[in-house]
């Protein structure tokens, strides 16, 4: 009976060590990122969306512009999300985190928008495509430091046959549902 209690103890024990294990919390820190990306956006505030930017923030656009700095970076979503972005809904699709250090993290993440237009102001088609995020945890926060965002074509390239994507994106042979 009494080996039965303290298995039970160390049961629970072992429990509250998972739920409250630093890592674990940092894993859902991390990647809550892409979500906190897209809600911001969703909402169109450029100011929401630039919090999750570290200030020294390298960020390269699906456009192909650098922006450095969380200044500029803010300056620029809110202009895009108050002009041709104001009717967009940012989706994240699937996400996949890769740790370098317990402090640093890589993330690709897989997403669709649809409701933006072209600089023509013509109506874009539903647009799919792949983030990848630096975010490095500063004073117990994670932060985006560099990240580069890309339009997907659903086109398969002669190059990629027989490459399997981690994550693959819609249209591709192993396309999302």
């Amino acid at each position: 009976m009494i080996y039965g209690k303290i298995a039970c103890a160390a049961l629970m024990l072992a429990g509250t060590l998972a739920v409250n294990d630093p890592q674990n919390s940092d894993d859902e820190a991390v990647r809550r990122l892409p979500q906190a990306f897209c809600t911001a956006f969703n909402h169109h505030n450029g100011h929401e969306v630039a919090q999750i930017m570290a200030d020294d923030v390298d960020f390269v656009t699906v456009g192909a512009w650098w922006i450095h700095g969380r200044s500029d970076f803010e300056k620029y979503h809110t202009r895009m999300l108050s002009g041709r972005f104001a009717g967009i809904r940012f989706e994240p699709l699937h996400i996949a985190v890769r740790y370098l250090r317990p402090d640093i993290a890589i993330i690709h993440w897989s997403w669709t928008a649809v409701g933006d237009k072209n600089i023509d102001g013509t109506a874009r088609r539903r647009r799919y495509g792949m983030m990848t995020m630096v975010a490095e945890r500063r004073n117990g926060i994670w932060l985006v430091v560099a990240s580069q965002n890309d339009n997907s074509d659903p086109t398969v390239s002669p190059e990629m046959q027989g490459i399997p994507s981690p994550i693959p994106l819609p249209g591709t042979e192993k396309g999302l549902p």
